[in-house]
């Protein structure tokens, strides 16, 4: 009588198949707030670079005309460069934070921090954006208030940008999708989270555990 080989069971070792090990609910709750802290740090951020972004930008010089007012050149370069300066410090913040929150959080490294950093590049931006709206308002205030004949420089403004979450959410309560998205439209404020998601997603291809993290049990 012979004995019949018995199959061999799959072994339940992750790193047999180059899979990511089990996250226990311990774990996933510090993933989630690792990226709400770094949201939050992300966020604050939007305050120092708005300050750099109304240093670094040319600013557009006004006279004030009887009846209204007028820019000193014909073509002012300033109307475009408020966004493309605005994008270009969005590139910068969104590829540095990446590049930080991948090499000073690798215990955390997953979908749920790549998640924090996207959230946290938007709020950073849109605060900026805020910060600069107000400015602009207080521009025209002292416009409206000022004697003809003044020169007055007009701080930077985003302009390719069509954010209004109440609007938005008017349109949805009717079924108006297009609507609703159409005053959802980020322009410059996604450049952040774009180029640090492009950035994180990088690190993560390159990296050479299945993890991402590291390969010992937590």
């Amino acid at each position: 009588m012979t004995d019949e080989a018995t199959p061999a069971s799959p072994s339940t070792d992750p790193h047999v198949y180059g899979g990511p090990p089990a996250r226990s609910p311990r774990t996933v709750g510090r993933d989630l707030l690792a990226a709400g802290v770094l949201a939050v740090v992300l966020t604050a951020l939007g305050f120092p670079a708005a300050m750099l972004w109304q240093i670094v930008t040319p600013r557009v010089e006004f006279v004030v005309v009887d009846g209204g007012w007028l820019p000193t050149e014909t073509y002012p370069d300033g109307y475009i460069e408020g966004d493309l300066m605005f994008a270009g410090i969005g590139l910068v913040l969104g590829i540095v934070a990446a590049i930080v929150a991948w090499s000073a959080m690798r215990e955390r490294r997953g979908p749920l921090l790549l998640l924090g950093l996207v959230i946290g590049s938007i709020a950073c931006q849109v605060v900026a954006w805020k910060i600069g709206a107000n400015e602009w308002q207080q521009f025209w205030d002292a416009v409206e208030r000022a004697p003809v004949g003044v020169h007055m420089f007009r701080p930077p403004s985003v302009l390719f940008v069509e954010l209004d979450p109440a609007a938005a959410w008017d349109a949805l309560k009717v079924g108006h999708l297009t609507t609703a998205l159409d005053s959802l439209q980020l322009g410059a404020l996604a450049v952040m989270a774009l180029a640090a998601t492009f950035t994180y997603t990088v690190c993560a291809g390159w990296s050479r555990r299945p993890s991402l993290r590291t390969d010992a049990p937590e």
